[in-house]
């Protein structure tokens, strides 16, 4: 019982650490100023965040040696690069991670550098300075407004841990390299766009105002690509804790059953898979338990937020989308408001959310005018209300108790899972997440905020 109590444990540390880290990359794609900042920053943060012995990031020359120069690192004996040519082509050199990644656009991982047969200047400069695993992850995505993204480079983590890269590993950090590519694909058009301007300041206005659009598109996506990797992180993680002690549940009550169908049922070998399942199904239970601690309040970063500074970020981040959807803003935001203590990327994900769930409501609407109403004011004396309102198609009675409930969606195109972290992360700030019918059409969704932390446990 020890034993399964420390693996939780351990369950449990390792998706929080992943979790802190999306959560602080996530913040780097959207403040990032330039390219250089933001592959140095996300190198700290994985090499801080995931116990890693060091990072780095390379981007392929086009010279005859076909080299990968690194661009960004951070960790401990940097000197390594300095030590190793890493090529992407197909000679000796090639044989570092990195190299194979860029060339063949593929993760690429060796688990146990001590016992891989393949000798080479690279791999006796990685087992001389501690390394034993390592993963390299070629920087590539698709975006359906830029199209096929490749930065020909890659991302590449080493670690003194053998066997450290499981498959869950692997699919966390090729969706975390995915998001990189995406945020600096965007980086890369707002350069474009800026080097376009004076140019541009001789042509149309027309011609300056579609730019700018796209620009925008470009970041929506970036936010829902964030929102999805976040939540499918999650759902994964979630998925390959419980499922061990539910396959030991199965196994054990199909062992007393076949105990039990004897001539002679032994009953004390039934009584004791029975007694296992017992165990099993409390070890179930400390999983989930395990999983919801790091969801509340006290397990996240927060500080005083300045709740209408966030909203007109949010809305600055999203005018594209909404003017693209012809979306007329109204906006009633009280002045002098206290801080509130929050997390800011946790906030600012119900935030965009919410209005973009208001936005979608309106696309079908061709009769009347849409309406996007977002009001801040101080409800009593201890809590800040936020509403967002809309003139959209609204949500049947019979479904609106429906509509925070996991996958339950009524999009083509949602997964059902929006609402229902936002009505999580709310919970975990001792709030509260509510909707009701807008009159005389549309809906009403209301986020209810203390602005003192709350100390007791939820």
């Amino acid at each position: 019982m020890i034993a399964r109590t420390r693996e939780v444990d351990a369950s449990a540390i390792r998706l929080s650490r992943r979790l802190r880290t999306l959560y602080r990359c996530n913040r780097e794609f959207f403040q990032a100023q330039n390219e250089q900042e933001l592959l140095q920053s996300v190198c700290q943060i994985l090499v801080a965040g995931d116990d890693l012995c060091l990072a780095w990031i390379g981007y392929s020359e086009n010279d005859p040696e076909k080299t990968l120069r690194p661009v960004a690192k951070a960790g401990r004996n940097l000197d390594f690069l300095d030590h190793v040519k890493i090529s992407w082509g197909e000679s000796e050199r090639s044989q570092d991670p990195a190299g194979t990644a860029v060339r063949t656009g593929k993760t690429y991982r060796i688990n146990g550098l001590q016992g891989d047969p393949n000798d080479s200047p690279w791999r006796s400069a990685a087992i001389a300075r501690g390394f034993d695993s390592c993963i390299a992850l070629p920087l590539i995505a698709r975006d359906k407004h830029l199209g096929a993204v490749d930065l020909r480079g890659a991302l590449s983590l080493y670690t003194s841990e053998p066997e450290a890269f499981d498959d869950s590993a692997i699919e966390y950090y090729a969706e975390l390299a995915m998001c990189l590519t995406h945020a600096v694909a965007v980086l890369r058009g707002d350069l474009a766009g800026d080097l376009a301007y004076d140019v541009a300041a001789l042509r149309a206005a027309e011609e300056r105002r579609r730019a700018e659009d796209a620009l925008r598109l470009g970041r929506v996506e970036l936010a829902r690509v964030m929102q999805l990797t976040a939540a499918s992180q999650v759902a994964a993680s979630i998925a390959h804790e419980i499922n061990q002690p539910l396959a030991a549940i199965v196994a054990n009550g199909s062992a007393g059953l076949r105990w039990l169908a004897h001539s002679t049922p032994d009953l004390d070998e039934a009584r004791a898979v029975l007694e296992c399942i017992v165990k099993d199904g409390h070890h179930a239970s400390e999983v989930i338990g395990g999983i919801r601690s790091m969801f509340k309040k006290d397990g996240q970063a927060e500080a005083p937020l300045d709740v209408n500074q966030l909203i007109r970020e949010v809305f600055a981040l999203l005018q594209g989308e909404i003017r693209s959807q012809q979306v007329s803003i109204r906006s009633e935001l009280a002045e002098e408001l206290p801080p509130v203590p929050a997390n800011r990327v946790q906030l600012q994900q119900v935030v965009v959310n919410l209005i973009m769930n208001a936005v979608d409501a309106m696309s079908t609407v061709a009769n009347r005018v849409r309406s996007l109403h977002v009001k801040t004011e101080m409800q009593e004396s201890d809590c800040l209300l936020i509403t967002v309102e809309d003139s959209g198609t609204g949500i049947d009675a019979e479904n609106i108790d429906r509509v925070f409930d996991a996958f339950y969606t009524t999009k083509s195109h949602g997964m059902g899972m929006g609402l229902s972290i936002c009505r999580s992360i709310v919970e975990g700030h001792g709030g509260r997440l509510s909707v009701s019918p807008a009159q005389p059409h549309g809906s009403i969704f209301r986020v209810l905020l203390p602005i003192r932390s709350v100390g007791v446990e939820r």
